[in-house]
């Protein structure tokens, strides 16, 4: 009696191999490390002429395709694939890396598809399916020796096409990352005005200038002007006391930066449990008994300690309090201090100091609407008067007009320390619109890209102080402003999911118009919007002194801004290369190319 094991075949039964099981393995490899969120993701090394993120695409896309081809080869069931394996493997495996980049761009895992990672998964598959039929062929006419030749040419086609400049992308987006990391690294400490973080960063950036070989503006790229701002380099610590009627207390020590904030004009403050909290409460507006019993008790403690006194307030009512009669708002007037309860904490910078203390803390109730609270408070607060910083300028001369000027502008500085713990990184504001004119630059550096119209890079000093260093640029001009022909300022360009907002593009009809089909052509970005006139970033002083301009920052992803939270890692930098590709081509229009 025949054997019909099922580990013996029937006669003349093809032999079955499982040759499909290693393709199969290695690609539910690639698709977990694939679809990695980008925060887990080690850091990769930076590598000069090839991407490390190229290299891997297509080496994985080698083993990949490698092990397809043996196993459709190898197969007996459908002999015509396996005639045609190498067909068949090169377009199954693209079609792979394709549905890789869709799942990346839609799973909201912190990274984004992108078709040059496509081409590097195209490249190693020709490569590895390019081999693997040579080396077929070269066995059977026993012409082994052009396998070789064969491999050299592919390794020699992938390195180029790798390497090459692709249109509509930034040059280098590893590149690009390691510049937001560094801006946004504890070492430039915020890049503001507390151990001077903003020097240290227009250090850091005059020598990827010099590196690109641009040519100064101004000595050593320097523009140099001075500004007042408020600082907090020193202590910071706030907590609070509840005490009940049983002589038990409940304390809430407050984390800086996480659960309260200095407000930007606040002086400084040192109170050992001995400040004291007046909740301001809503029945106010509408009690008469409510006013009274307000004013009795911010007139007692006035008298007993009116440097310790406080009145807690959430934003949304300080804005009601000038609807109270004028009586009771000279009498909260009349504290000096206040703390002021927000749904979320945003920082920024001020040009003095307030007479009193300013709080800004979250609005948790467990914390602050019992009564009879008790407050210690230390803030160190230092008015820095005429502090010295800088604008940086560069250029790159036009060959056909040289005195006619593109301007491509971002600001380098954010807010800094708040006491010796807390900093502001600035990943989205401003160090992605810093890495996008770096890589800008670096594009029109090129020799094969020197454009016809002059250039010039601006990298702001103060933005965040009251666009202090655009407003001195535009007073105190380093190339005539009347020979601007057009100005487009980089700001918040770190997501990119909702695509862009283009402001003063209901201002500029017909150049906001020409963006739109600029980006309709290329699908560059998702969306468009037009905004009005804005007082928002750099533009606006060069707007108003008759500079036709546009502020282009992108939507969606990271909702950090002006936080602790704005983190170079927690950037998708999904609109990234979407937005190189229609800046360039909008200043090309303009005359940046030749």
């Amino acid at each position: 009696m025949p054997d019909l094991s099922p580990h013996k075949p029937k006669p003349g039964q093809p032999v079955l191999r499982p040759y499909a099981a290693l393709p199969l393995l290695w690609a539910a490899i690639v698709l977990v490390l694939t679809l990695t969120p980008a925060q887990d993701m080690p850091r990769t090394p930076a590598w000069e002429l090839l991407s490390f993120d190229t290299a891997a695409h297509a080496g994985v896309f080698v083993v990949l395709a490698g092990l397809s081809w043996v196993s459709f080869s190898r197969q007996r069931r459908w002999p015509h694939v396996a005639r045609h394996a190498g067909l068949v493997v090169l377009v199954g495996t693209i079609l792979f890396g394709g549905l890789i980049e869709i799942l990346q761009h839609t799973m909201g895992l912190g990274r984004h598809g992108d078709w040059t990672d496509l081409l590097s998964d195209a490249i190693g598959a020709a490569v590895a399916v390019g081999l693997a039929s040579a080396w077929a062929w070269g066995r059977k006419r026993r012409e082994r020796v052009l396998a070789p030749v064969v491999w050299a040419g592919l390794v020699g086609a992938t390195l180029g096409l790798s390497t090459m400049p692709l249109p509509g992308h930034a040059q280098d987006m590893p590149r690009v990352r390691r510049t937001i990391e560094k801006l946004g690294s504890p070492a430039l400490h915020g890049r503001g005005y507390v151990k001077q973080g903003e020097r240290k960063a227009a250090d850091y950036l005059r020598k990827r200038l010099k590196k690109l070989k641009l040519e100064p503006l101004a000595p050593d790229y320097t523009q140099p002007f001075t500004l007042d701002v408020n600082t907090f380099p020193g202590k910071m610590r706030l907590s609070v006391t509840h005490k009940s009627g049983s002589n038990k207390s409940i304390i809430y020590e407050l984390i800086p930066g996480h659960d309260f904030i200095a407000a930007p004009e606040s002086k400084a403050a040192s109170l050992l449990d001995s400040g004291i909290a007046i909740l301001f409460d809503t029945l106010c507006f509408s009690s008469l008994s409510e006013r009274q019993a307000l004013q009795t008790q911010v007139r007692r403690l006035m008298a007993k300690d009116a440097e310790g006194s406080f009145l807690v307030v959430a934003a949304r009512d300080e804005k009601r309090l000038t609807s109270l009669p004028v009586t009771v708002r000279q009498t909260l007037d009349s504290l000096p201090n206040r703390i002021v309860l927000r749904p979320r904490l945003t920082a920024s910078l001020a040009s003095f100091q307030a007479a009193g203390v300013r709080i800004e803390a979250l609005d948790e109730s467990a914390v602050w609407y019992p009564q009879n609270e008790i407050i210690a408070l230390q803030i160190d607060a230092q008015l820095q008067r005429n502090y010295q910083t800088q604008n940086l300028a560069a250029i790159i001369r036009g060959t056909a007009q040289p005195d006619s000027f593109l301007v491509v502008t971002a600001h380098y500085d954010h807010l800094g320390l708040m006491g010796k713990k807390v900093y502001f990184p600035g990943a989205n504001d401003n160090a992605s619109g810093v890495a996008m004119l770096l890589e800008l630059a670096a594009h029109y550096a090129r020799p094969e890209n020197r454009p016809a119209y002059s250039v010039v890079f601006l990298l702001f000093g103060a933005e965040e102080a009251g666009l202090v260093g655009s407003s001195y640029f535009v007073a105190h001009p380093l190339v005539p402003l009347k020979r601007i022909k057009f100005l487009v300022n980089l700001d918040l360009l770190g997501t990119g999911e909702q695509g862009a907002t283009v402001v003063n593009g209901r201002v500029l009809e017909s150049p906001f118009r020409r963006l739109v089909a600029l980006n309709e052509a290329h699908r560059y970005l998702p969306q468009l919007a037009a905004r009005g006139r804005a007082a928002n970033s750099d533009h606006f002083p060069f707007s108003e002194a008759g500079v036709p301009a546009f502020f282009i920052y992108t939507r969606g992803g990271s909702a950090a801004y002006h936080d602790a939270n704005d983190q170079p890692a927690a950037l998708s930098l999904v609109g990234f290369t979407g937005a190189f590709g229609l800046v360039r081509d909008f200043l090309n229009d303009l005359g940046a190319a030749k």
